[in-house]
């Protein structure tokens, strides 16, 4: 197979114009990973630079098909440990929970996909906060940020190593072992935990007091409803309909043909199909709804808001495909079985009607959500719930008691007859299925094609660059004055900087290349450099959008960027400083 037809300087050049295009793009933030990597792979391919049939191979690559069958794997254990009981063990003292939770999340995060870590736990720190009349803002950073430090304890602990290890193999070099990463990844993950719970008090000493706004259920939101025709609103007055005191709520402004009415006040008469804009707290806008059943409806025509539909908290990740569309082009009562009723951007409830806004990354939505929507998001992957107002039943355990005995077999063989780490996972999702764990639709809802697009474009690139010598070629320019440890520790750096604009995954496919030649370069071993990059591309800790996590805990502790720049910054000094000294 061929993968690089032309390797003159032209080539040279034109790598290196695709490598820049990809690192501004990223940094820019407005395009998706996925979208920023095809565009140069596919000129390249056209150009005649790359080989088409290597990324056709890259898709079947055991490696990138592990990364895939282990996202998969978090889907089947988060419903099978008991993190119920672990509300049990944080106790009721306020360094105790801090400390217990960050321990918690730093250990499970070094097995399981930090992100269904974060989301079980955050639920379980506001029962606990409002249980005590604690501020939970208090503990929500601090979990975030054991999170990624936790993730950097074995090879599976995140996607990032993961997909290094897989651009590592598909090029020649030795992999990782799976505890290779597990010295310098508990020195490092104590090193933050440290850092974090003698910081946190110190830095987030203004959430020392809880307030009535930083509770979920008092958190401000704007919700557009409309007048039903014939109803018991149509044709009263607003004072008279019961809207002008309630509590908590605001009845800012109303939209009638074509026009906003604004301020509202009492004597306007309510007409049918009037939008009515409220903004107000979580609570509020749950009785408001249920108040006036024959007097106020969603908006979506379709879809009526009743006793059996869960009103949800969720959160707009980086990467949903929901992100800068107007919201009534996005289908999403079809899509997801459920209405938006409320938006809050950055601690505040958005003006105008909800669907001709633009969603970003870290926007809470509230939702009216069917009987569906969780099985519809879980194939969607687009939002994460971070609140459920309304308990859903559990069925009965069944085989599912037998899971755990199976699963403690399996992992045991594996380790004596040293199973590759795909058949392992492969059969720990097949023992989910005969055990009614999870089903094989489940399993394919949990396939991230966006993400698998991502990884065959990524690792095609940077196998590109490496076989192609173009990365050689440019690591001669720059780092021939330098010592191979100056060099590395200009490479972790440069991948801590990428990492904290972009995503990890991204990081690590602009960082592998170089790092691949420096190890030719200054002839060193393979986990003296691709270690550093490692650890490099899981230093997220600046920037609230640099870390999937940290949008999650942002709303619920009604965080600020500048909340994350007093804490991330010295935990980030910490974690490079402690990285460096155990890695060189």
């Amino acid at each position: 197979m061929q993968l690089i037809e032309h390797t003159s300087e032209l080539s040279h050049y034109a790598y290196v114009v695709a490598f820049l295009c990809i690192v501004l793009g990223l940094m820019w933030g407005r395009f998706k990973a996925m979208h920023v990597f095809a565009l140069p792979v596919l000129i390249l391919i056209l150009s005649g630079f790359m080989g088409i049939k290597y990324v056709y191979a890259t898709a079947v690559n055991p490696s990138i098909l592990t990364v895939m069958a282990l996202i998969a794997l978090t889907g089947v254990l988060k419903k099978t440990l008991p993190f119920h009981r672990i509300i049990d063990l944080l106790g009721n003292s306020s360094r105790g929970v801090l400390i217990k939770s960050s321990l918690i999340t730093a250990t499970l995060s070094g097995f399981i996909n930090n992100t269904p870590v974060v989301a079980l736990l955050i639920p379980l720190l506001k029962s606990k906060a409002q249980e005590n009349g604690w501020n939970v803002g208090r503990f929500l950073m601090p979990l975030s940020f054991a999170a990624v430090a936790g993730g950097t304890i074995t090879l599976i602990g995140t996607s990032t190593n993961l997909v290094l290890n897989g651009l590592m193999i598909e090029n020649g070099i030795e992999g990782f072992k799976f505890w290779d990463f597990l010295i310098p990844g508990l020195t490092v993950t104590v090193a933050v935990l440290l850092a974090t719970i003698i910081l946190a008090p110190i830095v987030l000493k203004r959430r020392q007091e809880p307030t009535s706004a930083d509770q979920p259920s008092n958190r401000q939101y704007t919700t557009e409803l409309k007048v039903i025709p014939g109803g018991t609103m149509d044709g009263k007055t607003v004072k008279s309909a019961g809207l002008r005191n309630l509590n908590d709520l605001f009845l800012a402004e109303i939209y009638r043909n074509g026009e906003f009415i604004s301020p509202v006040t009492p004597k306007i008469t309510l007409q049918a199909n009037d939008t009515l804009f409220f903004t107000g707290a979580l609570d509020q806008v749950n009785e408001l709804l249920d108040l006036f059943p024959k007097g106020l409806k969603t908006v979506e025509e379709k879809f009526e808001v009743d006793a059996r539909h869960d009103l949800l908290e969720v959160i707009i990740p980086n990467n949903s495909d929901l992100i800068g569309r107007p919201l009534k082009q996005t289908n999403f009562r079809a899509r997801y079985d459920a209405v938006i009723v409320g938006v809050q951007r950055e601690g505040q409830p958005l003006k105008g009607k909800i669907g001709r806004l633009k969603l970003q990354g870290g926007d809470l939505l509230l939702l009216s959500a069917g009987a569906n929507f969780t099985a519809r998001n879980e194939r969607e992957t687009s939002l994460i719930t971070i609140n459920q107002h309304k308990r859903t039943t559990t069925s009965a355990r069944g085989r599912e008691q037998y899971f755990l005995p199976g699963l403690l077999m399996i992992v045991g063989a594996a380790l004596f007859l040293q199973w590759s780490l795909l058949l392992s996972v492969g059969l720990i999702l097949l023992l989910g299925i005969t055990c009614g764990i999870t089903h094989a639709e489940k399993l394919k809802r949990e396939f991230n094609l966006e993400l698998y697009a991502l990884l065959i474009l990524s690792v095609a690139f940077g196998s590109a660059i490496v076989e192609g010598g173009h990365a050689q070629h440019f690591i001669e320019q720059i780092a021939l004055p330098l010592d191979p440890s100056a060099g590395i520790m200009l490479l972790f750096f440069l991948t801590l900087l990428l990492t904290n604009f972009m995503t990890n995954v991204s990081a690590v496919a602009i960082a592998f290349p170089i790092a691949a030649a420096m190890m030719q370069h200054y002839q060193i071993g393979h986990l003296e450099v691709f270690l550093p990059v490692a650890f490099g591309a899981s230093g997220s800790f600046l920037t609230p959008s640099s870390y999937q996590t940290h949008l999650m805990v942002m709303g619920p502790g009604n965080y600020s960027n500048q909340d994350f720049i007093k804490l991330g910054l010295p935990v980030l000094v910490v974690y490079s400083v402690v990285a460096l000294w155990v890695l060189l």
